[in-house]
């Protein structure tokens, strides 16, 4: 079997360059969103935000639609990641939602412009109706499962009041975009630790049996 054939170093550069206008165009796309939302980002401004002419920018994505989607693309895969690694190592049901909660908090605050993209889009995020891409809804899909799997653990154990799981992980995942918009008003002031415990806390006074209520709180 002959060997295959090796990329030249011309047509490796050529893929390096691309990587990094993808990177670029990308970074500034979500700041362009970010500010001014989908519906009036400017692909002008995106461009210029990368330091790229136009004829690059729709060279690597030939619509404003196909930026918007790459970028959440990769934006979901690493926070799917980043909350699958959380609830992997989970013990225990408790862990699990903890892991999950947390996770997508601190993901958002760590990309503040993407966070304030999807607030800009008014996005409900208790359902799919507005979501643009698939990519957006297949995250929402698995986070709600995830969730729902989680409660109904927890009550089966007790530790949370028996109710509808799927009621929930919509309203839990509404919480966490109360706290994250009220997070974004107060100019980020705010850690990622206290954020987190404080959503966490709110979640247990919500949800748990009271006579579990203390116990769980020691637990943060």
């Amino acid at each position: 079997m002959s060997p295959q054939p090796q990329h030249s170093p011309r047509k490796r550069l050529q893929e390096a360059k691309r990587a990094l206008y993808r990177e670029a165009i990308l970074d500034a796309a979500e700041r362009e969103f970010a500010a001014h939302g989908y519906e009036q980002a400017k692909v002008t401004a995106i461009a210029k935000g990368a330091g790229v002419s136009l004829a690059t920018l729709y060279g690597t994505f030939p619509k404003k639609h196909d930026v918007y989607r790459a970028l959440q693309k990769d934006r979901l895969e690493q926070l799917m990641r980043d909350v699958g690694a959380q609830v992997l190592a989970a013990k225990d049901p408790f862990e699990r939602l903890r892991g999950g909660i947390e996770g997508y908090l601190r993901f958002h605050m760590e990309h503040p412009d993407y966070l304030r993209g999807q607030l800009r889009e008014g996005v409900p995020w208790g359902t799919t109706d507005q979501l643009r891409t698939p990519e957006q809804t297949q995250a929402w899909e698995a986070g709600r499962v995830m969730m729902m799997t989680a409660f109904e653990a927890g009550m089966d154990e007790g530790w949370f009041v028996r109710d509808d799981p799927e009621l929930c992980a919509r309203t839990a995942t509404a919480m966490s975009q109360v706290r994250l918009s009220l997070w974004i008003d107060r100019d980020l002031d705010e850690s990622p630790d206290a954020v987190a415990r404080a959503a966490m806390q709110q979640l247990l006074r919500a949800f748990a049996e009271p006579a579990e209520l203390a116990a769980l709180l020691e637990r943060l």
